[in-house]
């Protein structure tokens, strides 16, 4: 993500433009003029998290997606804080539609959420890769384990001080680790 020059966030924490130099509006109307383009961009939509707002970005994202493939670029979405906007049931009609029917496309879509276990489960069934880190809810915790196919004693043992992180790919099924100055390896599992 960090070479990617087309990538759209919904970011209402506005991290991405603080700490990442990305260009954030609120503004719907700058949202639209940047999704019917085809230009690079890094840009973070930071409207209130609401289902309005957010069923707006993610139809506006669509046509991003679309547009940008047809003209043969790449793009990357992200989502900051899923669980502010999804449930754990069926996911809001907009996001389902990305979630489900983009991949013809091939966007690199992100979705980060803080508690998984509030989060829609359509996006972790369909994604390739579901990375988790260390969490203080045991709730979150037996979710994750159950999603990597991991024993919860992995995703226990993950230390916040050290960013450690599990990581399936639901591709390969390969389970790999590591955290901040740890070396990533494979893991049997």
């Amino acid at each position: 993500m960090k070479r990617e020059p087309r990538v759209l966030v919904w970011g209402v924490k506005a991290d991405f433009s603080r700490f990442y130099g990305f260009s954030a509006t609120s503004d719907a109307s700058a949202l639209h003029a940047v999704c019917v383009s085809t230009r690079p961009v890094r840009l973070e939509y930071t409207a209130p998290a609401t289902a309005a707002q957010f069923e707006l970005w993610c139809r506006l994202a669509w046509v991003w997606i679309r547009a940008n493939a047809a003209a043969g670029q790449s793009v990357c979405l992200v989502v900051d804080e899923l669980a502010d906007v999804t449930s754990p049931g069926k996911a809001p009609v907009a996001w389902g539609e990305i979630v489900r029917k983009a991949m013809e496309h091939r966007p690199r879509i992100y979705a980060l959420t803080q508690r998984p276990a509030e989060s829609d489960k359509t996006i972790v069934g369909n994604c390739f890769t579901i990375r988790c880190y260390a969490m203080s809810r045991a709730e979150d915790r037996r979710a994750m384990a159950k999603e990597l196919d991991v024993r919860q004693e992995l995703v226990d043992a993950l230390r916040h001080d050290r960013k450690e992180w599990l990581e399936r790919s639901l591709v390969t099924r390969r389970l790999t680790t590591g955290g901040k100055g740890l070396p990533t390896r494979e893991l049997v599992g």
